[in-house]
């Protein structure tokens, strides 16, 4: 029962303001990193939606059959109903807003709007209002819905839809409203074509509602109540269905599609009886669980708090904890696979904790008590957010990696690309924003299947090949591409894919490639630039170079280091050998980079070594390498010099030091300034076989 005495006038307008704070703190918190091109968060999902966005908004093309052009033509492979979508690319056109930036939008919007939902959901279950204010405190701190209320998925407009439902059909059966009978039928349909999942999970707690009601009124009204609830779902069901046919259909045009289904994913989508009691699957489920919804101490805190409950607050307690648990059960490999699923379900969880919460406030502990509990919560979950989810969602990016960005550069809009060994993941064909043949592992080895993908795309333009791993092991594939218009070799490499462009455009992609930085592309072997395009690092040799002042083709050389340097010297020149999968920075004495940095402590990570030619046995000792010096120094006015940190690295005559030698040096700097580092010859002075490899560096 509520506590006898009555509230004071300051509690009501204090449990209001403590929701605003919060509710600021999320607003603040979904901000940040706002400006980044890339969908931190099960990315390879988000691109999926975000592909589909892209070519309905560039095509302007808002057909059911939208477009997801990853598995050839035809382009579309429809999953979900594509409300979300089409809402995402009405508003970038509308707005003006970058396609990423109206993603978040649309999901953040439709996350504030659960929250009114969640308010009169609360006020059924006889929650007084400043008791609700504290439970909506404790869902907009979850560190989950902070960082996954502004992803590029439609699964916040599913829990909207869902929510609403659960609210509009008691209130339209109950109070026999038809303003609630609309809202129920128009927000049910919704649900169920955005995400029908998450619309099963919200008809658990509404048909439970309603067997209870026809129970109670057996005797009398149960058949006008049975109308009522069959007019609430009659239309999202039909819907429902009737989408699930059209997708399938849609889905059966595409000879690479199959997969995707519904006969071919009851076991994916529904489990079975060896995936529902997995020991694997579970232990993926509660380490999603442990890490990722909520602070865990909060939820030890509401425990003690439903300790107080009476019998009406255990009821929902139990409600909501079942309900959270129920799609773990029902969807089993859904749940362990894919985290951003937790969105249905986690906010059960929080209501769970948010009534425990209201339990406490209504019992005759002390008031102060439940303050106490609200604000450990509160903040335990807002700081958990800062802990797990911040440092990844603050850091900006320009979207996409060196295949997708060289993929952009090098091919043409019209175009489409063959990729394999990814899978059907959407990344690389999003941020390329090119259209996409993504060959699966079941149908790499299928020339057949793989076939009659490619006849299916006679009269397009094939615009790059990109094979992960030996793509020597793909006869059929290369011939066919080369029939197309491709070269039978690759004319460059992202880490292990190979990436095969239009014979008739070589002069213009090394063009290209000279002139734009790609992070970890290379050259592949053979590859010789003409005369016109040849970039010689002997032109860099011998005296000091700004790094901004060179073409891009030259400040490719110091890709391997983060930050670049501001300016370097070089005796021989700079150079990338690319003989291993990692580039590796030749720093033959005397070779001096210069970085600029900001004040405060910084830690410098890299390794340096010689190669074994520089000391065999069987040369003369004056004629093998006698070390190198590598020195870190902080580069003063007037180009004095402090030594913060040096290293002789002699394997002549250290056998440890003919491996790969670790640097991690650890420096402050007081004022923004800069240091140097050196790598100068050993402590005779001669460079003889000094030939010098420098690692990945990074400066931190």
């Amino acid at each position: 029962m509520e506590h006898t005495s009555a509230p004071t006038r300051m509690i009501p307008g204090l449990a209001l303001a403590v929701f605003v704070v919060c509710l600021a703190f999320h607003v603040w918190a979904v901000q940040v990193g706002w400006q980044s091109k890339n969908l931190p968060g099960v990315e390879y999902r988000q691109a999926q939606t975000a592909l589909s966005a892209y070519w309905i908004k560039a095509e302007n093309n808002f057909s059911l059959a939208y477009p997801t052009p990853v598995l050839g033509k035809p382009w579309s492979i429809p999953m979900e109903f594509p409300l979300y979508q089409w809402t995402v690319a009405a508003v970038s056109q509308v707005t003006g807003l970058e396609l990423i930036k109206a993603g978040r939008v649309v999901s953040q919007v439709c996350f504030y709007l659960c929250l009114p939902a969640i308010f009169l959901l609360l006020a059924r279950w006889t929650v007084a209002v400043r008791h609700r204010w504290l439970v909506l405190a404790t869902v907009v701190t979850c560190p989950f819905y902070i960082f996954y209320a502004r992803a590029f998925l439609m699964e916040t407009m599913a829990l909207m839809f869902s929510l609403w439902f659960w609210v509009a059909f008691e209130r339209a059966v109950a109070g026999r409203s038809k303003g609630w009978l609309a809202l129920a039928i128009l927000v049910g349909t919704g649900a169920g074509l955005v995400k029908v999942t998450t619309f099963m999970l919200y008809l658990l707690p509404a048909g439970g509602w309603a067997v209870a009601r026809l129970w109670s009124g057996r005797k009398e009204g149960w058949k006008t109540d049975l109308a009522w609830m069959a007019a609430a779902v009659a239309v999202p069901f039909a819907a429902t269905l009737w989408w699930m046919h059209f997708a399938d259909a849609t889905k059966a045009l595409n000879p690479l599609a199959g997969f995707l289904r519904s006969e071919n994913l009851q076991d994916f989508n529904w489990g079975t009886s060896e995936t529902r009691f997995s020991a694997e699957l579970w232990a993926l489920k509660g380490s999603i669980l442990r890490d990722s919804l909520t602070w865990m101490p909060a939820v030890g805190v509401c425990l003690l708090a439903a300790l107080t409950a009476q019998g009406r607050r255990w009821r929902g307690l139990s409600l909501c904890v079942a309900l959270f648990a129920a799609p773990l059960v029902i969807f089993p490999v859904l749940y362990a696979l894919h985290e951003y699923y937790f969105i249905a379900n986690t906010m059960l969880l929080l209501l769970g904790m948010g009534l425990a919460l209201v339990a406490l406030a209504e019992s005759r502990w002390p008031r102060w008590l439940t303050g106490l509990a609200v604000l450990a919560i509160t903040v335990g979950q807002a700081a958990r957010y800062l802990a797990h989810y911040y440092p990844t969602q603050k850091m900006i990016s320009h979207g996409g990696d060196g295949l997708s960005l060289s993929l952009n550069n090098l091919t043409r809009p019209d175009e489409y690309v063959i990729i394999t060994g990814q899978d059907w993941n959407s990344m690389t064909a999003f941020y390329a924003q090119r259209r996409a043949l993504m060959q699966r592992r079941d149908t790499e080895d299928n020339p057949a299947r793989v076939q009659l993908a490619l006849a299916a795309l006679a009269g397009e333009k094939l615009g790059a090949l990109a094979v992960t791993g030996p793509w020597k092991n793909r006869p059929w594939l290369i011939s066919q591409v080369v029939a197309l218009g491709l070269e039978a070799t690759p004319l460059y490499y992202w880490r292990d894919v190979a990436v095969f462009l239009p014979a008739g455009r070589r002069h213009a992609s090394l063009a290209s490639l000279e002139e734009h930085v790609f992070p970890e592309v290379r050259y592949a072997p053979g590859v010789e630039l003409p005369p016109d395009l040849l970039a010689s690092a002997e032109k860099l040799d011998g005296q000091w170079f700004e790094l901004d002042k060179l073409r891009p083709s030259h400040r490719r050389f110091f890709r391997t280091m983060q930050p670049m340097p501001v300016r370097f010297f070089s005796r021989f020149g700079p150079g990338l050998d690319y003989s291993t999968p990692v580039p590796q920075f030749g720093v033959h004495p005397l070779t001096q980079l210069v970085f600029a940095l900001p004040a405060g402590r910084h830690t410098l990570k890299g390794s340096v070594r010689l190669p074994p030619a520089a000391y065999q046995a069987d040369l003369p000792r004056e004629d093998q390498t006698d070390g190198i010096e590598v020195t870190l120094a902080r580069v003063d006015a007037g180009d004095s010099r402090q030594t913060l940190h040096t290293v002789l690295v002699d394997p002549r005559d250290v056998v440890a030091d003919r491996q790969w030698v670790q640097l991690q040096w650890e420096f402050e700097l007081a004022t923004p300034g800069e240091v140097e580092l050196t790598i100068g010859p050993g402590p005779a002075g001669r460079d003889t076989r000094d030939w010098a490899s420098l690692g990945p560096l990074v400066i931190e």
